[in-house]
């Protein structure tokens, strides 16, 4: 009788513990990466910073939009990466997807616009939705379809920035980041002597970069005669002065004209800190007045001399243009993108035209962000536009008011609230509705009431100096 054979037993290979299923990952990682970097550098460098973006998203919102803030305020990245503006496209990517995880995997707890200022939501989806539905009527629908991802992507951007700020933790981080955007980005320009035509640019048009310098220049303004201790104090006057430095060095002048509008806005909005202000703001004014009477640079002194248009560079053409399709087109507009693509044809028509040749040859933007919105979206787009910024404004204004005394997060507000301001009126000068600056801008300016309401009267008391 045969007996059934034991089967035959080998012996189990000991199981690799965590710890060391990471390490032997983190080298397939490093290896991959050489072998990239080879070839092409730049996507490895590009691949890290993406990864490190994503880890930072998903575990605090707040980190990823203030690493997106820093890394994307420049409008060209320095250096030959080979990235340019494009940088923003991807990384934004990565917020939205790690602000849609969030929102659903918090089921109801996460701060939403849509929720708690449905107001300003609606505002910009109608805006956006009309900006759809223009492609119907635009002569050229690639330049619709193109400004609309960019204007989709844009209020994407203020969802999640919203999102992101709305806690007082988060909404102070946000706003050094933005803070510290504007100083290495200002800091960079000024070391690299990066001029054109006498103006400070290189990896950032001048006018645009003087719009977006508008709110960090404010808040630092804000920080400097509240903050409580010494290094924050020190900490704002170099921001203040790197940025102020850059401002000038721009030459915008409705850059000028925008911080002037901002000055005067922060003294209203100042409160018990208004006498150190309106000190503060008379001393930034003379030294600008020193400076202009100083050196006397030639692209401002030309603002001041001659005709409109010689001192506008032409933008009053653009400008009678926009008018001129908003009465043809005033309920529908010319279509979204479509400014550029019509203007052309106002060259022929009764329009006093200072500069027919870049209107015809060369078409450029309304440099307005308000005119050239009502020109390809009618009045409706134009007032869903401003709708939004006012709504935005007039409540965090309203939130002021609520900071526990001595809060000191309640100045970081007021400089946001009148930085905001002086931005928007810059735009009067830009065309800038798509600039990511703007939204972000307007996310951290509508989470201010958010703010006020999490963080209440049980903020340590502020420190006054």
């Amino acid at each position: 009788m045969s007996t059934l054979a034991r089967p035959t037993t080998f012996p189990q290979l000991p199981a690799l513990d965590r710890d060391a299923r990471i390490v032997g990952a983190a080298g397939a990682v490093v290896v991959l990466a050489g072998g990239v970097a080879v070839y092409s550098p730049k996507y490895v460098v590009v691949a890290a910073v993406v990864a490190g973006l994503v880890a930072l998203a998903f575990w605090r919102l707040a980190l990823g939009v203030a690493c997106f803030t820093v890394i994307t305020f420049p409008e060209h990245l320095p250096g030959s990466l080979g990235a340019g503006a494009t940088v923003a496209k991807p990384l934004g990517v990565v917020l939205a997807v790690a602000w849609a995880a969030g929102v659903l995997s918090r089921r109801g707890s996460s701060r939403l616009l849509a929720r708690d200022q449905p107001a300003i939501f609606w505002t910009v989806s109608a805006l956006v939705a009309l900006g759809a539905a223009s492609s119907l009527w635009a002569t050229d629908f690639s330049q619709t379809r193109f400004q609309l991802q960019r204007l989709v992507l844009a209020a994407l951007l203020l969802l999640v920035v919203y999102t992101a700020a709305a806690t007082a933790a988060a909404f102070r981080t946000v706003v050094w980041a933005f803070l510290i955007g504007s100083v290495v980005t200002a800091g960079y320009g000024i070391a690299s002597g990066g001029y054109g035509h006498g103006r400070l640019s290189g990896i950032f048009d001048p006018n645009y970069f003087a719009a977006e310098l508008i709110p960090a220049i404010l808040v630092s303004c804000f920080l400097l005669v509240t903050a409580g201790s010494g290094r924050m104090r020190s900490i704002a006057a170099v921001v203040l002065a790197v940025d102020s430095v850059a401002f000038a060095l721009t030459q915008s002048r409705g850059g000028i004209i925008a911080l002037s509008v901002a000055f005067v806005a922060a003294v209203i909005l100042a409160g018990r800190a208004r006498p150190r202000m309106l000190a503060t703001v008379l001393a930034v004014f003379a030294v600008g007045i020193g400076y202009y009477f100083a050196y006397s640079p030639s692209h401002l002194r030309g603002s001041f001399s001659g005709s409109l248009a010689g001192a506008s560079s032409g933008r009053s053409d653009e400008w009678r243009i926009a008018l001129r399709m908003l009465r043809n087109h005033p309920l529908n507009g010319v279509g979204l993108g479509n400014f550029v693509v019509v203007e052309p044809s106002y060259a022929t028509q009764s329009i006093n035209l200072s500069f027919v040749r870049l209107v015809v040859a060369k078409p450029l933007v309304a440099h307005n962000s308000y005119l050239e919105l009502g020109a390809e979206l009618g009045v409706g787009g134009l007032v869903l536009f401003v709708t939004a910024l006012s709504l935005a404004v007039a409540r965090a204004r309203r939130a002021l008011s609520s900071f526990a005394p001595g809060d000191g997060l309640e100045f970081y507000a007021r400089g946001v609230v009148a930085g905001a301001i002086g931005m928007f009126a810059a735009y009067a000068f830009l065309s800038g509705q798509y600039e990511k600056q703007l939204w972000l801008v307007l996310g951290v300016l509508a989470a201010i009431p958010a703010v006020v309401q999490g963080h209440g009267a049980n903020s340590p008391p502020m420190q006054e100096s």
